[in-house]
């Protein structure tokens, strides 16, 4: 397998929003991975979403060699669904992450993940210094992370700041 995959590790885990977003085809493929180098915060303010109370923020990935987050892995996506993609994620930089630093999330039985040419990860600078997470996009994407089961969820939560 060669091509693009996405590396997705917030409100995109929740079934609903992954298959609003990508085919069923083309999220048939997803798998379970551990991304190092990555931590996963609650830091970025959010253009068109806000908690009753005036919460703002929403999940980032940023760069941190001392650090790893679990995600998805959607791979292959075709050009129109990736163009989609980038239209949803336009505040953040698509970042290629080295293939050695994405590997498979469960025991050695599970399936390996397959080479591709890029796996892109969002990522920006964030920008709040006292977040405070919308709870409801943050219910969403803890119902997201419990539907890829239940140690999937433990290390979301784990590895996630201010949830």
């Amino acid at each position: 397998m060669t091509g693009r995959g996405v590396l997705v590790y917030g409100s995109l885990l929740h079934e609903p929003t992954l298959a609003a977003t990508f085919s069923e085809g083309t999220v048939a493929d997803a798998v379970p991975v551990e991304v190092d180098g990555y931590r996963r915060r609650f830091d970025k303010a959010s253009a068109y979403r806000e908690g009753d109370g005036g919460e703002t923020a929403i999940l980032n990935a940023a760069p941190d060699p001392e650090s790893w987050l679990n995600a998805v892995l959607v791979p292959d996506v075709p050009e129109g669904e990736f163009e989609e993609y980038e239209r949803r994620e336009f505040r953040y930089e698509l970042v290629d992450v080295p293939a050695n630093d994405v590997t498979p999330y469960f025991e050695a039985d599970e399936p390996v993940v397959e080479p591709l040419d890029e796996r892109l990860i969002a990522t920006s600078d964030g920008g709040l210094d006292d977040p405070e997470p919308i709870p409801y996009y943050a219910d969403q994407c803890v119902e997201g992370a419990r539907g890829w089961g239940e140690k999937f969820l433990a290390d979301f939560l784990v590895t996630t700041d201010r949830v």
